[in-house]
């Protein structure tokens, strides 16, 4: 997408006035398993387009360090500041702006796993609320289930570590359900509410036979992904899930947001948004894949024959 460097910033709906943009991110600057440069990227995609910080336009960066408490009262500052459009990146940190915004709608760009699970929008065509944005492709965990086909060719009963209390597990539960059965694979539930229960949930999973297992969303998931890597890999489990955290010590493949893609690109939408255009009426880009990074050595060690068909899917090899 070309880059007009000469859009009409003078001409956004406040005339006379630099532009108000909050950025909200759920995790910590600098987060080594979200990517440290998300906001980096929005903000020089912004100064593409012609907005000049403190000039034409002003931000208010808050970062909730995964903490959901902190989150919400960020996100009660940034509508206090009265901003034109706030920038959202993860579920929580749109979840933390969403109540407050039914007396003091403000338009949101985001990012979300399931933005109609999470009641952000009414369908990805029309958003019809306060929110649009970015989520993951459409059939992204028909994919984690072909991809754990590749890692394990003859598996026929696949665990799937679950924690319904967040938002967009449900639906990925029910996506999952469906593609195992496309692929002629059980998928047993072992629904896990805390870090203590993760030894038992696996255990569960090699006493009833599991081949392999794919991890769910889920923030308890995410912050504990190294641990959860090494109960895995010391179960002998090829592992599957959203979190990157996880291949740092046992898991095999993560499949992450796109957000080197995406970041940028809610640039445009801010700047729409800016010139008069409605989130309602936005469509949520559902274009972007999410890179695929696979751990080399906990392949190996589990057995994983890296193939040509199977590395062809890999984005990142990392070892």
């Amino acid at each position: 997408m070309a880059i007009d460097a000469t859009s009409n910033v003078s001409e956004s709906i406040h005339p006379g006035r630099a532009a108000r943009v909050g950025l909200i991110h759920y995790a910590g600057k600098g987060d080594p398993f979200v990517g440290t440069d998300d906001v980096v990227w929005f903000k020089n995609a912004m100064s593409r387009l012609g907005y000049s910080s403190g000039d034409t336009v002003e931000y208010m960066e808050c970062y909730g360090n995964r903490d959901y408490a902190r989150t919400r009262d960020l996100a009660r500052q940034i509508i206090d500041w009265e901003p034109d459009v706030v920038v959202s990146f993860m579920t929580n940190a749109n979840l933390a702006l969403k109540p407050l915004l039914e007396t003091r709608p403000v338009p949101v760009v985001c990012w979300a796993t399931d933005m109609k699970e999470a009641g952000l929008i009414e369908t990805h065509r029309r958003p019809g609320g306060n929110f649009t944005g970015f989520t993951f492709v459409p059939g992204n965990n028909w994919a984690k289930v072909r991809m754990m086909k590749l890692l394990v060719p003859n598996a026929r009963r696949v665990g799937h570590l679950y924690n319904p209390t967040y938002s967009p597990a449900p639906s990925c539960l029910r996506e999952l359900t469906a593609a195992c059965e496309a692929m002629g694979i059980e998928l047993p539930v072992y629904e896990t509410l805390t870090k203590e229960a993760f030894k038992t949930s696996i255990h569960a999973m090699v006493r009833d036979g599991c081949d392999a297992a794919i991890v769910g969303p889920h923030e308890l998931f995410n912050t504990n992904g190294k641990l959860l890597g090494e109960l895995f890999m010391d179960a002998n489990l090829v592992t599957v899930g959203n979190q990157l955290s996880m291949l740092e010590s046992g898991g095999v493949a993560s499949f992450n947001s796109a957000g080197k893609l995406a970041w940028p690109l809610m640039a445009f939408v801010v700047d729409d948004i800016l010139h008069g255009a409605k989130p309602a009426e936005i469509p949520v880009n559902r274009s972007c894949r999410g890179p695929v990074t696979l751990n080399v050595r906990a392949a190996r060690a589990l057995g994983v024959e890296l193939s040509g068909e199977l590395l062809e899917e890999i984005d990142f090899l990392i070892e």
